[in-house]
């Protein structure tokens, strides 16, 4: 009998047709509210957002594969359905992203930009080298690891901190856990945050721990908005503390307008777009990985990367 496997999403046809390549039946439903029954009761496979909802109507249902590489929002499923995250397809985009932020605020280029909206030719000063600079990432996953790779080719100096200490690759000058982590922020000139949503890390970077890091120092934050408590960085950065706070994620997410975040001084925000597949940037990595571990599952193997629930990631 042919597995059935559900595809939601909007998908372009690179993701249509390398679905149509795996050896199912591929039942494609742009919003996960208009599978139809028949479907549902039968996919043993599913690819995409799934809500608790959809679970509950799907009774052979035993693989999820996410779009996503955050999947701390899908912990809920049942123990007995393998979940997959789409792990490694975002971290080399994220990383230039990273790279891209850093150099910018090391340089003072948006300064520079909104010195040419007034026509006004100032030279500023304190301007970072990025060669030999100290650069921490605080996680060392697929986006943590590829931007240290990145920086370590530029002349960066690198340091990484990992719940357990093993592996130090070879680009990482020193690797510590998050206990040992005060040590380090003093000395760094850029700290880059790609953590997890999970609980153990939220509001990890209050104000003491931002208090801890250089006048001169650039925070980056790439991973979740809750891993930085936003009322005590507004706080350091009013009171002229850290050259920079780059943030992809914020929280809350969206940013309402008028939230004190879009005017604070030195603070550069994007609107999660770093490792946005739908944008195009990452869209035919996340498709390859999702089509190798459903092949994978449906020949009767273990995906390639799988979520562990405890953790959430």
């Amino acid at each position: 009998m042919t597995a059935t496997v559900i595809i939601t999403g909007h998908h372009r046809q690179y993701g249509i047709d390398r679905f149509k390549e795996l050896p199912a039946k591929i039942v494609f439903c742009e919003d996960p509210g208009s599978i139809p029954p028949e479907a549902l009761n039968e996919a043993e496979f599913f690819a995409g957002s799934i809500t608790r909802e959809i679970c509950a109507k799907m009774p052979n249902l035993r693989f999820v594969q996410l779009f996503s590489a955050g999947a701390n929002n899908y912990t809920w499923l049942p123990e007995h359905i393998v979940l997959a995250n789409a792990f490694g397809a975002y971290g080399e985009s994220i990383a230039e992203h990273m790279i891209t932020t850093t150099l910018m605020a090391m340089k003072r280029v948006p300064e520079y930009l909104s010195m040419q909206k007034e026509q006004d030719w100032e030279l500023l000063d304190q301007i970072i080298r990025f060669a030999g600079s100290k650069i921490l990432s605080v996680g060392m996953g697929a986006i943590g690891g590829a931007y240290l790779r990145k920086a370590n080719a530029l002349g960066a100096v690198c340091y990484g901190v990992r719940r357990t200490v093993h592996d130090k690759p070879d680009y990482v000058e020193k690797l510590v856990t998050a206990d040992e982590m005060d040590a380090l922020l003093p000395e760094m000139d850029v700290v880059a945050l790609s953590l997890p949503g999970t609980a153990d890390v939220k509001g990890m970077f209050d104000r003491r721990r931002l208090s801890l890091m250089k006048d001169s120092a650039i925070l980056l934050n790439v991973g979740r908005g809750n891993s930085v408590v936003t009322e005590d960085l507004l706080a350091v950065m009013a009171e002229g503390h850290l050259k920079a706070a780059c943030l992809d994620v914020m929280d809350p997410e969206p940013l309402p307008t008028g939230h004190p975040l879009w005017t604070a001084p030195r603070v550069y925000i994007t609107p999660h777009i770093s490792g946005g597949y739908r944008s195009g940037v990452n869209y035919s990595q996340v498709i390859d990985v999702a089509v190798k571990n459903l092949s994978l599952v449906l020949d009767g193997k273990e995906p390639v990367h799988t979520v562990n629930r405890t953790l959430g990631y």
